[in-house]
């Protein structure tokens, strides 16, 4: 019975990746193709220019858009660029993107700020990092560049060594996300919640834009719904080092050396995540918190107060909970691993963004259960 069961729920998973195909090689060739048209340049900002009587290099303008002007040209501002100059510039983050996105007026009166703090800022350099002729980050001049198209790679290739696929992948205009998984399931009983039928793998995520570190994690999918969970990060690379020269060019040898070394990283976490020790780790996760009781209507309050889940979130994720339907993961006992179920149930119908924001947050519930060394 185990075994028609397990061959039914890996065609779901099977005909969920073919599924998933053209998403991933759309990823895939995204990520090369921006990279092909990604530049760097190192533009001096602040009081040091004006004490010297420098013209400024950096301004700012709008031309339908909140602009960024320098000797290459004009570039409009990706939402996290402008995010991040707030904070570089010490303007309310909430306040510059309310007027970067406004009328006319306001988006004249965004360019007015930035130019004024550029200018007085005690900050000297700043990476900026484009996309064409777009700025999607402004980072500090001592980050750390990497060739995310090689770790990536790298990431795959080793997942591929331990007989794991690419069940799903998705890159925003700032961020990129692969998640691998072993084909075969693992058949997990619970005390309170039945059989849970779990494929386990990993999630590597990069950003090349300053939203998020290298970060590596254990991924679990649930075969009876495809939920998705990712546990704690066991690697979160910050990306700042040395100062960055002025010629780029000049630090290629540093950029291959830091590339290198976490591609060699990667290589070894990857490993780690798919090793049996780690695959029983997670396996008794799961059954320690089918073993703790909640009261969801509590849990689904203190999430919300704390910011995790939108009130519409914590509606949506109690109704499936009410349903108490297999096919969303979700039977037997009011339970921690429940909730957890609940939550990336309804983590399937949001966003791509959303939806992997969703995963950490149910999987983080996770960090309760105690496993004995």
């Amino acid at each position: 019975m185990q075994a028609g069961l397990n061959a039914v729920v890996i065609n779901k998973i099977q005909s969920m990746i073919e599924n998933k195909q053209p998403g991933i090689d759309a990823t895939m060739t995204r990520l090369i193709n921006e990279g092909k048209i990604s530049q760097d340049y190192i533009a001096p900002i602040g009081v040091n220019m004006r004490i010297n009587d420098h013209t400024p290099v950096v301004t700012f303008g709008h031309n339908g858009h909140v602009s960024l002007n320098m000797p290459e040209g004009e570039f409009s501002l990706h939402e996290n660029a402008v995010y991040q100059l707030a904070d570089k510039m010490g303007v309310p983050a909430r306040y510059l993107k309310e007027l970067s996105n406004g009328q006319d007026w306001q988006r004249t009166l965004a360019a007015t700020i930035l130019n004024e703090h550029s200018g007085w800022t005690p900050r000297t350099r700043v990476l900026i990092r484009t996309v064409g002729q777009q700025v999607r980050g402004v980072l500090s001049d001592s980050y750390r560049r990497l060739n995310s198209i090689e770790i990536m790679t790298a990431f795959i290739k080793e997942a591929s060594g331990q007989d794991a696929v690419i069940a799903d992948a998705y890159m925003s205009d700032t961020k990129v996300w692969v998640e691998t998984i072993l084909p075969t399931p693992i058949t997990i009983p619970t005390l309170k919640n039945g059989e849970v039928i779990i494929f386990a793998g990993a999630r590597f995520s990069t950003s090349d834009y300053g939203d998020g570190a290298v970060d590596m994690r254990a991924f679990l999918m649930n075969g009876a719904c495809t939920n998705g969970m990712v546990r704690e990060s066991v690697m979160k690379q910050v990306h700042l080092g040395s100062k960055l020269p002025d010629n780029l060019q000049l630090s290629q040898r540093t950029y291959d050396y830091d590339t290198k070394t976490t591609v060699s990283a990667v290589r070894d976490l990857t490993k780690g995540l798919f090793s049996r020790d780690n695959l029983m780790q997670k396996a008794i996760e799961i059954q320690g918190a089918s073993e703790i009781d909640v009261d969801f209507d509590k849990e689904l309050k203190a999430l919300v107060r704390n910011g995790s889940l939108l009130k519409g979130e914590s509606d949506n994720v109690e109704k499936i909970l009410m349903r108490n339907d297999p096919d969303d993961g979700v039977q037997g006992g009011s339970t921690l691993w429940k909730l957890t179920q609940g939550i990336t149930a309804h983590a399937r119908e949001s966003e791509p963004r959303r939806s992997r924001e969703l995963h950490e947050i149910s999987g983080a519930l996770l960090n309760r259960v105690k496993v004995s060394a």
